[in-house]
């Protein structure tokens, strides 16, 4: 790297440059330097300082912390370290040289050909049975289930490797933090139908999701809807198989891939693959059937991992981080107020004065209210005009919120949330829009130039 290109020490490593931003966390490529000349490249999300305030964020963290170091796999990314410094909380994580599948769909025109679009997703497949069987020191299963994956948080490496790099909202046995009842958390294109019910999880509702993300790698468009609406929500609780499969057929799916992805994607986890390793098994059976070279197709998306990653950049230099107090904003402002000697009299004085002001703005905002319009009196039965009502018996009925809408709505918030942010400030959507004309046909990709959505999750 140059010398000039600016960095700053967090904890025991010098930052070199900002890889993305999210809704959580920002990363950043860091450098760990010792004796004798040695040196590793890695990266660190520095979760945002305001985040730690919030009640229960704190667990989250040390629970994806702890799951993450749980988990020993080439597909899945390490996780080194967790610390802090300066009342930043950072985690330390293997350095992902490569794009992720999202910036791969808005850098290229058309989809995978489905043997690469399978092989991505076989080694997903790989990965994620890895967490599943992850256990504690005593041996004991954790259950973890993903709950999130999808394009955005799954990356393809310039070897060619597909890494799941991000485990923010795993759900294991024995977590400190929980999510809150009713929430829905994940983007709601890639869920499982019992997960959009907020219904008890297992491995199949993951295997499921990677149905939808080897559709969409394969044909260009995702099964069910690309937005947090009901429509997408019918659709995918419905599931129908004739329907996809219409889908596929139109895209040109080949009958292996068909049969994989429907078996993903049906309706109950009891037709499912049982696990991401059975998931595993089968994408390498069929290509083994197909005479298919995985070592060719390793070859190609190699290079088109670096083509990408050449076109979006590895980074931008960064500014060092501000100094932090650990202390809330609340407490230093109480602090500040403390330490005022003889002010608290002119003080008290300042809060009379402002709520005096106050009331007696209230007190005229309600004498000068507009009056309330009085009905009219309702016409008799004989009325000559029968058409006529009173404008109550005219008023549309007061609308009322549904279990399903509260559901979209916390998804579409835990989708926001997870956006990522592009080096230039603009925001990512967590699914490209596609308007009516254009719906169900393959989907036509932004120029990625510029586009920097968290590789390594929020």
């Amino acid at each position: 790297m140059a010398g000039d290109t600016p960095s700053f020490r967090l904890g025991r490593y010098t930052v070199t440059g900002r890889i993305a931003s999210g809704g959580m966390a920002t990363v950043y490529r860091a450098r760990l330097d010792g004796d004798g000349g040695f040196a590793r490249e890695f990266a660190i999300k520095v979760v945002h300082p305001h985040l730690t305030e919030i009640p229960g964020f704190e667990d989250r963290f040390l629970d994806e912390a702890r799951v993450a170091s749980r988990v020993h796999h080439p597909n899945v990314v390490a996780t080194v370290d967790i610390d802090s410094d300066r009342g930043y909380r950072f985690l330390v994580l293997e350095l992902v040289d490569g794009p992720t599948l999202r910036q791969l769909q808005l850098h290229s025109n058309e989809p995978l050909a489905a043997a690469h679009a399978a092989l991505v997703v076989c080694d997903i497949a790989h990965g994620l049975h890895a967490v599943h069987s992850a256990v504690d020191d005593e041996g004991r299963a954790l259950h973890v289930i993903h709950r999130d994956l999808s394009p955005h948080n799954l990356m393809l490496d310039n070897t060619g490797r597909a890494v799941l790099i991000d485990l923010g909202l795993a759900k294991a046995r024995g977590q400190l933090g929980h999510t809150e009842t009713g929430v829905l958390c994940g983007r709601l294109p890639y869920m499982s139908p019992e997960q959009s019910r907020l219904e008890t999880l297992d491995a199949r509702s993951d295997v499921f999701s990677l149905g939808v993300v080897l559709f969409e790698l394969s044909t260009g468009i995702l099964p069910f809807g690309d937005d947090h609406t009901p429509g997408t929500l019918a659709a995918l609780r419905l599931c129908d198989p004739t329907l996809l499969l219409d889908k596929l057929c139109e895209a040109g799916a080949p009958a292996w891939l068909r049969a994989i992805i429907l078996t993903c994607l049906q309706p109950e986890a009891g037709d499912r693959f049982p696990t991401s390793e059975a998931l595993a098994n089968r994408i390498e059976d069929a290509l083994a059937g197909e005479s298919i070279e995985r070592g060719e197709i390793r070859k190609y998306l190699a290079g088109l991992a670096r083509e990408v990653h050449r076109s979006i950049g590895a980074f931008q230099p960064t500014d060092p981080l501000p100094a932090r107090l650990p202390t809330s904003f609340a407490t230093e402002t109480a602090s500040v107020l403390a330490n005022k000697r003889g002010g608290w009299a002119s003080s008290r004085r300042l809060l009379s004065a402002v709520a005096a002001s106050l009331v007696l703005v209230s007190a005229i905002g309600w004498a000068l209210r507009p009056k309330a319009p009085t009905a009219p009196p309702s016409l008799p039965e004989s009325s000559a005009n029968p058409i006529k009502r009173s404008r109550h018996e005219l008023a549309p009925p007061q609308e009322t919120t549904s279990p399903d809408d509260a559901v979209l709505s916390s998804a579409k918030r835990s989708s926001d949330q997870d956006e990522g942010e592009s080096q230039d400030g603009q925001r990512t959507r967590s699914a490209p829009p596609q308007n009516r004309r254009n719906r169900g046909r393959r989907r036509r990709s932004a120029p990625a130039t510029g586009l920097r959505p968290n590789p390594y999750g929020n």
